[in-house]
C-alpha cells in the first residue's frame, strides 16, 4: 500500500512539471568603453583617433560643432576619429563626445581640450642703433659719416621730412636696414659736384623706400640735386658705390646739372637711379628704380646713364635682379659720347648683369647730337673686357632721332671685347627715326637684341676671347627710317637679333618673331636681316638661330638694298669681304622683301661665307619658297658663297 502511494505522489510531481514554462535566456549587460577619455588639440586643431570597445550597437554625439566624429554610430569594436577644427579665438575651449550604447544603459565621455590661438606678439626691436623719428633721423644723418664699418642702425617707422633740405651724406660704412620703411618728402642737396644721399657707399643699404608716402608712388617732392652752380660730377641715390645696395626702391627725381664750369672734358661721368658709378667690386641687388632722371645743361664729358647704374668700371660688380620701371626721356646736348641704358649706361671689365629688367621707355631725342657716337639700349649701352648680360628682359619703347652715329637695341646696343649675352628677351620695340637728310659719315644700326659688336679682348693665357650671343628671343619691331648717304662703311642695318658684327663672335639658338623694317630715302646700301644684319666679321658661326619675323629693306637705289630672313650680308661690307662666316642649321619661315631681288633671299641676301644645312621658308618677295625654287631663293643670286644640304622649312 505504502508502494502504491508512493508512485502515485511521483507521477503527481512529473505532471506538474511538464506543466511549468523553461527559465529564460539570461540577459547581457550592455557595455561601451574608450581606450582614452581625453584628448588635447593646439589652436590649429587635427584630428586624433580613439579605439572603443561595445558589445552592442552604440552611437556618439559631441557637444559643440567644432568637434565632429566619424562614425557616428556602429557595432561592436572599431576604431573611431575625432577631428577638432581651428581655433580661432584667444581663449581655450572644451568640449565632449558621449558614446552611448542601444539601450542608453552605458555611457561614456571623451573630454576634447583645445588651446586658443596665441597673441599676436610684436617683434622684438633690434639691439643697437634705431630710427623711429625725424629728429633721430636728422641725427643719424649727421654723423652718418663717422659711424664705424658694420655698425648696425635700424629704421623702425616711416618718417616724413616735412620739405626738409638736407646735405648729403658724404660717406657712409655701416649696415643701414630699413626694415621696408619709408624716407619721404625731401630734398637732398650736395654741397659737391658729384650728387646722392650718399656720395660714397662702402657699406651696406637695404629694405628701403627713399621717395614714396605709400611705396607705390612718387611723392611729388624727393630730389637729389647738387647746390647750384655745382654739378657735373657722378649723381644717383648713392653718387659712387663701393659696397652693397640690397632691395632698395627708389621713387626719388636724379637731377644733373650739367654745370659746364664743373666738366672735366676728358673725364667719364656716370649718372644712373641708384647709382652713379662704381670703381670697385661692388652689389646692387633687387633693387629697383622708379624715379625719373632729368639733365640740365651741356655735356662736355662721355657720359653714362643707366636706371640702375651710370657707370660700372672694374671688374666683381654684379647687378642682380634690379628693375628700372621709370621712363627716361632725354633731351641734353652732350658734346661727347652718350652712352644710355635701362639698367646699365656703361662697362669697363668683367661686370655681371642678371636677372635684370627694364619696363621704362627710353627716348633721347635732340636737334644738337653728340659729337661723336650713341648708344641706347633696353639693358645696356655700352659694355667691354667680359662683360655678361644674363637671362635679362626689356618691354620698353627704346628711341632716338639723333642725327649721329647710333646703336639701339632692345637688349644691349653695343657688346665688346669677349663679352655675352645669353637667355634675354626683347618685347620693346626698338626705332631710329630721323626724317632730316645726313651727309656727314654717319651711320646707324638697330637690333632685338645687340645693335653692334666689335672690339676684341684676351684672356689671362693670352687667348682671344669670343663675343657670344646665344639663346635670346626678340619679338618688339625693329624700325630704322632715314636720309642717310652713308659716308661710313657701316652704312645703314636693322636686324632681330644683332645688327653688326665685326670681331669673332658666335650667334647660337637664338629666336626673331617681330618685324624688321628698314627704309632708306638715300642712295646707300643698307642691310637687313631676320637674325643678323651684317656679318663683316673674320670669324662668325651662326648655328641654330631662327626666324619668323618679316623683313623689308628700301633704299631709294634699289641695287643698294640687301635682306634675308637669317642674315643680309654674310661676309661683304663695303670695300670689303670675309668668307669666313658660318651659318649652320638656321631656320627662316619669314618674308623677306627687297627690291634688290639679286641680294634677297630665305636665308642670306649676300653671301659670301657657307651656308649648311639650313631650312628655308616664308616667301622672297611675294614668292612663296617650296621645293622647286629652294635652291634659287636660299640666297641672293649675286651671292658667291656655297649654300649646301638646304631643307625646306616646314
Amino acid at each position: 500500500m505504502k508502494l502504491k502511494s508512493f508512485i502515485i505522489a511521483s507521477l503527481a510531481v512529473l505532471a506538474i512539471a511538464a506543466c511549468e514554462k523553461p527559465d529564460p535566456t539570461p540577459q547581457v549587460t550592455q557595455k561601451v568603453d574608450l581606450s582614452k577619455k581625453s584628448l588635447s588639440f593646439e589652436a590649429d586643431g587635427g584630428n586624433a583617433a580613439v579605439n572603443l570597445t561595445a558589445n552592442c550597437n552604440w552611437t556618439a554625439a559631441p557637444s559643440a560643432d567644432w568637434v565632429s566624429v566619424s562614425p557616428v554610430s556602429g557595432n561592436g569594436n572599431t576604431s573611431v576619429s575625432i577631428i577638432v577644427s581651428e581655433n580661432e579665438g584667444e581663449a581655450a575651449r572644451d568640449a565632449k563626445v558621449s558614446f552611448k550604447s542601444e539601450d542608453a544603459s552605458s555611457t561614456v565621455d571623451l573630454l576634447i581640450a583645445q588651446a586658443g590661438k596665441p597673441k599676436d606678439i610684436p617683434d622684438p626691436e633690434p639691439e643697437g642703433n634705431n630710427i623711429k623719428t625725424l629728429e633721430q633721423l636728422q641725427e643719424f644723418l649727421g654723423k652718418a659719416a663717422e659711424i664705424p664699418a658694420e655698425e648696425e642702425w635700424n629704421l623702425l617707422a616711416d618718417i616724413d621730412c616735412g620739405g626738409a633740405t638736407i646735405a648729403s651724406i658724404p660717406s657712409w660704412a655701416g649696415i643701414l636696414d630699413g626694415k621696408g620703411h619709408k624716407i619721404y618728402n625731401l630734398v637732398v642737396e650736395s654741397p659737391e659736384s658729384k650728387a646722392g644721399l650718399v656720395l660714397a657707399n662702402s657699406g651696406v643699404i637695404r629694405d628701403l623706400v627713399i621717395g614714396s608716402k605709400d611705396g607705390q608712388k612718387y611723392d611729388g617732392t624727393t630730389v637729389i640735386r647738387s647746390a647750384a652752380g655745382k654739378g657735373g660730377n657722378h649723381t644717383g641715390l648713392v653718387a659712387e658705390n663701393m659696397g652693397k645696395l640690397e632691395k632698395v626702391i627708389n621713387f626719388a627725381t636724379i637731377s644733373f646739372d650739367a654745370d659746364e664750369g664743373q666738366n672735366d672734358p676728358g673725364a667719364r661721368v656716370g649718372i644712373g637711379g641708384m647709382v652713379g658709378n662704381s670703381s670697385v667690386a661692388s652689389e646692387i641687388i633687387e633693387c629697383v628704380n622708379n624715379g625719373n632722371i632729368i639733365a640740365a645743361g651741356k655735356l662736355t664729358q662721355e657720359t653714362s646713364l643707366g636706371g640702375i647704374i651710370g657707370f660700372a668700371q672694374n671688374d666683381g660688380i654684379v647687378i642682380k635682379d634690379c628693375v628700372n620701371a621709370a621712363d627716361l626721356t632725354l633731351s641734353i646736348p652732350v658734346a661727347k659720347a652718350f652712352l644710355i641704358g635701362g639698367i646699365v649706361g656703361r662697362t669697363n671689365k668683367e661686370v655681371v648683369i642678371e636677372g635684370c629688367e627694364n619696363k621704362g621707355n627710353l627716348v633721347y631725342e635732340q636737334v644738337e647730337a653728340p659729337a661723336t657716337w650713341m648708344a641706347i639700349g633696353g639693358i645696356g649701352g655700352i659694355t667691354y673686357n667680359g662683360t655678361v648680360v644674363k637671362n635679362c628682359k626689356n618691354s620698353g619703347r627704346i628711341a632716338s632721332n639723333i642725327v649721329q652715329s647710333c646703336r639701339a637695341a632692345g637688349i644691349l646696343a653695343t657688346l665688346n671685347s669677349g663679352g655675352r649675352v645669353e637667355g634675354c628677351t626683347n618685347s620693346g620695340d626698338v626705332e631710329i627715326v630721323i626724317n632730316e637728310a645726313m651727309t656727314a659719315k654717319i651711320w646707324e644700326t638697330a637690333a632685338g637684341i645687340v645693335g653692334l659688336q666689335e672690339k676684341d679682348s684676351k684672356d689671362a693665357e693670352g687667348n682671344s676671347r669670343r663675343n657670344i650671343v646665344t639663346g635670346n628671343v626678340n619679338t618688339g619691331k625693329i624700325k630704322i627710317v632715314v636720309d642717310n648717304i652713308c659716308g661710313h662703311n657701316n652704312r645703314v642695318s636693322a636686324a632681330g637679333i644683332i645688327g653688326i658684327g665685326c670681331l669673332d663672335i658666335d650667334i647660337t639658338g637664338n629666336t626673331n618673331k617681330g618685324e624688321v623694317y628698314l627704309e632708306n630715302k638715300a642712295d646707300c646700301e643698307s642691310f637687313a636681316g631676320g637674325v643678323m644684319a651684317l656679318a663683316i666679321v673674320t670669324d662668325v658661326k651662326m648655328q641654330g638661330n631662327v626666324n619668323e619675323g618679316a623683313v623689308t629693306c628700301k633704299v631709294a637705289g634699289d641695287t643698294k638694298s640687301y635682306a634675308g630672313g637669317i642674315v643680309a650680308s654674310a661676309g661683304f661690307y663695303p670695300g670689303k669681304t670675309v668668307d669666313t662666316v658660318n651659318v649652320i642649321g638656321d631656320r627662316n619661315t619669314g618674308a623677306v622683301t627687297c627690291a634688290n631681288a639679286v641680294a634677297a633671299g630665305s636665308i642670306a641676301g649676300f653671301n659670301v661665307g657657307t651656308l649648311t644645312e639650313c631650312e628655308a621658308g616664308g616667301s622672297v618677295n611675294g614668292t612663296k619658297v617650296t621645293a622647286d625654287n629652294l635652291a634659287a631663293l636660299t640666297q641672293g643670286s649675286s651671292s658667291t658663297g656655297t649654300a649646301s644640304g638646304t631643307k625646306l622649312a616646314n
